[in-house]
């Protein structure tokens, strides 16, 4: 009971809006009435408590100011109360600063302190405690009856799982981490409280059979072992699968469902080895109350002794010596609650963001559209081009602000990884280590959902395909624990991820005889080793003689590549067969600036985006040939590439006809490449794409539209649909 007095006396909530300090506070009263019994002198006490933070959570006060002095004072009394009935004296008096605390030296807690806990004592607000308890009986306060508060708590919900993801993964390192176990903790502590209170019956029970799992390991006695990771690691999942349920509106259980109910079965009824003299390392208050300048070091070992002597908790032992007044103490330990701190931000709807982006573009396109007018490229005035130069610059600054905006590093994303690995080398039987670099790397907000389940997928065939046994790796004279690395890059315009591992690497003959066999190729067909991997990404194709968990289907690489191509982004495979493989994934940095050629079609403009190009070139006369049932070649370096008239598929009149003449663009799709005939390249620019509408959301070889410097359209080409087009009208 004293340790729920005193986690009461330090306040945990920072204000009538913090939904996760309210959970908690409301489990430390559900503690506390667990100990007490219903009947006892606080139980009237607690229960107007629970009623008020009903009433301040669903918005339903008309005082809220009112009522949240009252609880308060609630807490104040309570906290006075027990540490009387607990025979501990004075508790410290440390509660939240709010705007509606008395001023400094009045004992903030007076008009509560004489109350006896049944919630009659003088001082108090005239609250009828009869209408409340009313008010909880009424079917409207038990339902989730306001949308936001449901969507904040799954936001906040999802947050807390993956901090405890990653700090369950640093104990695998170092289990004995007593700041990571309480990292996991109080994550699970605060879902079980607000859960319960919004009648989430399934989190709520869920979230309290784990928090019993890891109280044991807090109180040193359970340890922290591969087993107690499985769990925690899994009832993650079930808690991420519930609140997918809720995000998509398919409501709330009433009963657990019985694989919810096996899976707390399991966790209740799960006994690891007990820990014998285990030393619970010393919370760290005394470091931060030396960073703030409070201690010198060599007080922090004396009050360490003390207080072991004693069996004083350092802050007690530190505000009895009167090293640090109670409310030092209590920002220590507020500090140290929040291990793991959030850069201050402020959530913005994704819509409104995207309508800045896209203002500022237009800002940029029309800023251009006056500084090149010919009316104004006369006029002389040096002050006028001054003006114009800086307004250059700042349109610029604002442009890539905004942009940057967007963007959000893709360690996220990687991290994700981490769990994966892990599971899937449990589930083959292998020794695995992932190791990362650049994960600080921004990329478009949109593009981070995208881009996971391809990199689910490489890691899965690095996992399964690629990294061997331990016995086949040490008979290799390799490690036995084989490692992939994956690393970003950002690259001029684009991301460049690399994803490596040294297992067995390809086998260029296995995957032509499969591709033969499967009739993708001939048997007289000649292909370059680049060629032969690229045949991998066929649907269904796979080289694995046995289907297991993990892959073997024929699912996944072409997927990838779909995914890839689907971001304006390039994939690329390069192998040495018994040392490894290196997947080379190119996507553009953001998906609404585009880095693009602007040629010429006759009288019309177009973009052709640079992460498509190879080069370009003119050619001569010699260079170009006719072909029996292959038509139009062109010859470049020794190679004969098909020659894809741009012209003929935007019924434009060229300004050149014959290919000697005009400006040829060499793109690669699949394992063939094509050269794209156009008139001449204008320039080189950034544009900001422009969707075209529903009505020509489909129009072949065109992906978008974007307004040019000059205020005029052109058109996006999309290089994959026009080599579509041109295999079409070879058939």
């Amino acid at each position: 009971m004293e340790n729920i007095v005193n986690r009461l006396a330090n306040g945990v909530i920072d204000g009538p809006d913090d939904l996760m300090g309210i959970g908690e506070c409301l489990n430390l009263l559900d503690d506390l009435e667990g100990q007490i019994g219903q009947a006892g002198p606080l139980a009237g006490t607690i229960d107007k408590v629970r009623l008020i933070f009903k009433r301040l959570i669903l918005e339903e006060s008309s005082d809220p100011s009112g009522d949240w002095l009252e609880v308060q004072k609630l807490l104040g009394s309570l906290v006075h109360a027990g540490s009387v009935e607990s025979g501990e004296g004075e508790i410290p008096r440390i509660m939240t600063e709010t705007a509606a605390q008395p001023d400094e030296g009045e004992d903030f807690f007076a008009s509560a302190s004489t109350d006896s806990g049944n919630g009659s004592g003088p001082g108090e607000s005239a609250l009828d405690l009869e209408s409340l308890l009313d008010e909880e009986n009424d079917a409207k306060v038990d339902e989730i009856a306001d949308p936001e508060l449901l969507r904040d708590f799954i936001e906040e919900a999802k947050e807390h799982l993956s901090s405890i993801e990653l700090n369950m993964l640093g104990l695998e390192t170092n289990p004995k981490d007593i700041e990571a176990i309480n990292a996991v903790f109080r994550p699970f502590h605060s879902i079980k409280g607000v859960a319960g209170f919004i009648n989430l019956i399934e989190i709520h029970r869920l979230s309290h059979e784990v928090e019993n799992l890891l109280d044991l390991a807090r109180s040193g006695k359970l340890a922290i072992t591969d087993s107690v990771i499985d769990i925690v690691l899994g009832a993650t999942d079930i808690l991420k699968g519930l609140l997918d349920e809720l995000e998509n509106g398919e409501g709330a259980r009433k009963d657990p469902s019985p694989f919810v109910l096996s899976f707390m079965e399991k966790v209740r009824n799960f006994s690891g080895d007990p820990v014998v003299d285990c030393e619970i390392p010393v919370m760290k208050v005394g470091k931060i109350l030396v960073e703030h300048g409070v201690l010198e070091d060599e007080a922090v070992e004396d009050i360490v002794e003390e207080g072991k002597a004693e069996g004083k908790k350092f802050g007690e032992t530190a505000i009895d010596r009167g090293s640090a007044s109670p409310r030092e103490v209590s920002k220590a330990l507020r500090e140290q609650r929040h291990t793991i701190e959030n850069a201050a931000s402020v959530r913005v709807d994704t819509h409104k963001l995207d309508n800045l982006v896209d203002m500022v573009g237009e800002l940029v396109i029309a800023q251009s559209m006056v500084l090149q007018n010919p009316e104004i490229l006369k006029v002389s005035d040096q002050k006028l081009q001054k003006d114009s130069v800086q307004l250059n610059r700042i349109t610029a600054e604002l442009q890539r602000i905004s942009m940057s905006m967007r963007m959000v590093p893709i360690k996220s994303t990687f991290q994700k990884m981490i769990r994966l690995v892990r599971d899937l080398s449990k589930k083959s039987g292998k020794e695995v280590v992932l190791r990362m670099e650049g994960e600080e790397t921004e990329i478009d907000r949109n593009m981070v959902e995208e881009i996971y389940e391809p990199l689910v997928h490489m890691i899965r065939n690095s996992v399964d395909h690629g990294i061997e046994m331990p016995e086949d790796r040490t008979r290799a004279g390799k490690d036995p624990t084989g490692t992939i690395f994956i690393s970003a890059e950002q690259k001029g315009g684009n991301i460049v991820i690399e994803i490596e591992d040294d297992g067995r690497g390809l086998d260029a003959k296995k995957i032509r005889d499969k591709a033969i066999e499967r009739g993708i190729i001939g048997a007289t067909d000649q292909l370059d080793e680049k060629a032969i991997f690229d045949l991998i990404f066929h649907a269904g194709f796979s080289t694995k003689d046995k289907v297991t968990d993990v892959s073997g289907r024929g699912v996944g690489m072409d997927v990838v590549k779909k995914c890839v191509e689907r971001l304006r982004g390039k994939m690329e495979i390069s192998s040495q067969f018994g040392k490894g493989s290196s997947f080379h994934v190119k996507l553009p940095l953001t998906m609404a600036i585009i880095d693009g050629m602007i040629i010429q079609i006759g009288a019309e403009r177009y973009i052709v985006p640079t992460i498509s190009l190879k080069e370009s070139l003119r050619l001569s006369k010699e260079a170009y040939f006719t072909v029996q049932g292959r038509g139009e070649l062109v010859k470049v370096r020794d190679s004969l590439m098909p020659l894809v008239r741009l012209h003929s598929y935007f019924n434009e009149e060229p300004k050149h006809r014959n290919p000697w003449e005009a400006l040829l663009m060499v793109v690669t799709e699949g394992q063939n490449s094509y050269c794209l005939l156009a008139d001449e390249i204008v320039g080189r620019q950034e544009v900001v794409i422009k969707s075209l509408g529903d009505m020509f959301q489909q129009l072949p070889g065109i992906s978008g539209g974007a307004i040019l410097g000059d205020g005029k359209i052109a058109l996006i080409i999309d290089v994959k649909g026009i080599i579509s087009l041109y295999e079409e009208s070879r058939k």
